[in-house]
Parts: structure tokens; sequence; C-alpha cells
């Protein structure tokens, strides 16, 4: 199989369309996705650019996966992490190994460029491949919902002691920003001294009623106390009925929140590249491309 995997230019209008067009068939979707849309959803502002992988046959894509670059710290050192998301295969090239292709290619390219590692959330087709085939590690996903309700509301605080050590800690702010871009009327944060979560406002539909709630797209916690204070801010700013919490069970926030699940979602993944080890990733639902 001739086949070239390359950088590709998500602000060229062929390139952008091809993948389009890519992304339609693999997924079988009714429509398009709308010009500019693939650019705008891996725009995050981090130290380096977030890009697409493609591979060409012939000189036409037939796979493609994104890498949208977020800034962390660990032990006061700047790393680059890459999330791994907008897996697609042409159905016509299914089960040839160009995803995997893709993937290897890219660990090559970010461990030459001193990138700290790649992550994701991956979909029920790519994660058995990702673990099984590609090397990466699986982190369970868990989730919390803290009820508007007074008696209940203090029964999901307890306090632990937060362990600051060996924690990988994602730019919250910048995702925070990239989410305000895509969903100006949604994303909403809340401060209480140096802490702060921030996350969407959403309406989840149960058997035709709307049920308001917010989810929480991320957290910075400098002091344990402030968790309830910023709990009782999200409360008291909008008629919600619960907040939910879907993070990587490694945060080193999980222990001062009670009612953790498994998630319906898949584990998160992670491959290492440029790091040394660390004990917590602190990294939520809302750094995730589909939040």
């Amino acid at each position: 199989m001739d086949l070239t995997i390359e950088i590709v230019n998500i602000y060229d209008e062929a390139v952008d369309i091809e993948l389009r067009n890519l992304i339609k068939a693999a997924f079988n979707s009714a429509s398009l996705l709308s010009p500019g849309h693939l650019a705008d959803n891996i725009k995050s502002n981090a130290t380096k650019p977030s890009f697409f992988l493609a591979a060409k046959q012939n000189g036409k894509i037939v796979g493609c996966n994104a890498f949208l670059a977020n800034d962390f710290t660990l032990h006061d050192v700047a790393y680059v992490g890459y999330q791994s998301c907008w897996s697609a295969t042409h159905p016509d090239h299914w089960g040839k190994g160009i995803f995997a292709a893709i993937i290897n290619e890219a660990k090559k390219i970010l461990k030459d460029d001193g990138a700290g590692f790649i992550y994701g959330l991956a979909n029920d087709n790519s994660h058995s491949i990702f673990v099984k085939k590609l090397g990466f590690r699986e982190i369970p996903s868990v989730v919390t919902r803290i009820p508007n309700i007074p008696f209940l509301k203090k029964f999901y605080i307890q306090k632990t002691g937060i362990d600051n050590t060996d924690v990988c800690r994602i730019n919250e702010e910048q995702v925070k920003e990239h989410k305000a871009f895509q969903f100006p009327s949604q994303v909403r944060s809340f401060r209480y001294n140096n802490s702060w979560v921030w996350g969407k406002l959403v309406n989840k539909v149960r058997f035709g009623i709307k049920i308001p709630a917010f989810y929480a797209g991320g957290f910075y916690l400098e002091d344990e106390n402030d968790l309830q204070y910023l709990v009782a801010k999200i409360f008291n700013s909008h008629k919600i009925l619960f907040i939910q919490v879907l993070s990587c069970g490694t945060n080193n926030i999980t222990p001062l929140i009670k009612g953790w699940k498994p998630s319906k979602m898949n584990p998160f993944i992670f491959f290492n590249l440029n790091m040394p080890s660390f004990k917590h990733f602190n990294i939520m639902i809302g750094a995730i491309d589909v939040f």
C-alpha cells in the first residue's frame, strides 16, 4: 500500500473539505461539518500548535487524526500534552492499519519535538487499538453528581487533604478560554480565593423534560476548604438541579468528593513521550474535544 503520512494545513480550504468529507464517510453522518469547524475545534492557544496528521494514498486523504495541544506543568516544569481526537479512516480502507500507522507516526514526530505525552478519551472503535496495539495505558474515568438538595450537598464534600505531590496539571485557563470560544452562551467560571471551577450550563433531557445542570469542566483547588464555597456559588448563581463532575480517576481532588462511580465513557488513555512519572493526572472532561 502506497501510503504517506504528513501534517496537513487545516486552514487550506481544499484540505478542510477533504477532511470533512472523510469524517462524514467514516461516521456515516447525515451532513458535513461546517467549514472551519475542525480548525476552530483544535485552536487551543497552547505554546505549541495543534495539528492534523493525514494518511494519503495516491494523493488522496484516506485517514486522519488530530492532535490538540494543551500546556501542562509537573514539578513546575512546563510540558505540552497532545490530545488524540478526530480519528477517522475512510470505510474503503478499514482494516488496513491506517489508524495505527498515523498514531505511530505522531509518536515519532512529538517525541522528537520534546512533547510530554499523548492522551485522550477514545471511542469504542479506537479504544482497543490504543491499548492493545499502540501501548497506551488506561486511567479510569469516574463520575459523580452533587444534587441541589440542602441536606445532601454537604454529604458530597469531605476533608481528606489534598496530595499535591507529583501532580501533572493542565492549564485550565487555556482550556476554559478554548471552550468559551466554542460555547460562549454556556461556559461559566466561579472563583473563591485562589481556587476556581469552570464548566457548562446544560439542559439534560429526560423523558421530554429539560433538567438544568452544571457540567464541571475543570477544577483548580489551592485549599480544600474552598471546594464547599465553590459548590455553593454554582448553586446560588443558577437554577440547576445538580453539578456533574467527570474526571480522570487519579485527579488529586477526587478524594474530596463522594459518590464516585465508574463513568459510562471509556477510560482515559495515556502514552508517555518525554516526561518523568507522576502520581496524579489532573484532567477532567472539559479538556476533551467532545465536551
